[in-house]
């Protein structure tokens, strides 16, 4: 009988945390202060992009896959790719478009993500490019 109670307890505490990471992943937060010090800005050219869809999901959302550099301070350049949420006002990437990344230092390969340091968050929209 305990050994049921462990193991259950166990399962609802994984399923817990697995909502719980799956929620931080779809809403990211904006970084505190101390943890944007750890950042450093720099800048992903986009070198290839998906083809636009006809439609959006249901929520008028449309992802955009994109492949880049990112070049800035304390990083050689790196090659690497990422998936923008675009809503149907937003304009679509091209190549050669620059986006503002930020990244630790000399870990921009795994630790990169859209943003400035001054809004260190997702951008409204999900986009942070310039028309």
């Amino acid at each position: 009988m305990w050994l049921a109670v462990a193991f259950s307890f166990l399962l609802a505490a994984l399923v817990v945390v697995m909502i719980v990471q799956w929620q931080r992943g779809r809403n990211p937060r904006p970084l505190t202060p101390g943890q944007a010090a750890n950042y450093v800005q720099g800048t992903f050219t986009i070198t290839g992009v998906s083809d636009r869809p006809d439609e959006g999901d249901k929520n008028g959302e449309r992802f955009a896959t994109i492949s880049g550099t990112i070049v800035g301070p304390e990083t050689n350049p790196t090659e690497v790719y990422g998936t923008l949420v675009l809503g149907t006002t937003d304009r679509w990437p091209a190549i050669g478009d620059d986006i503002s990344v930020l990244y630790k230092p000399h870990k921009a390969a795994t630790s990169w993500r859209f943003g400035d340091l001054g809004q260190a968050g997702p951008p409204p929209g999900g986009s942070s490019f310039g028309d």
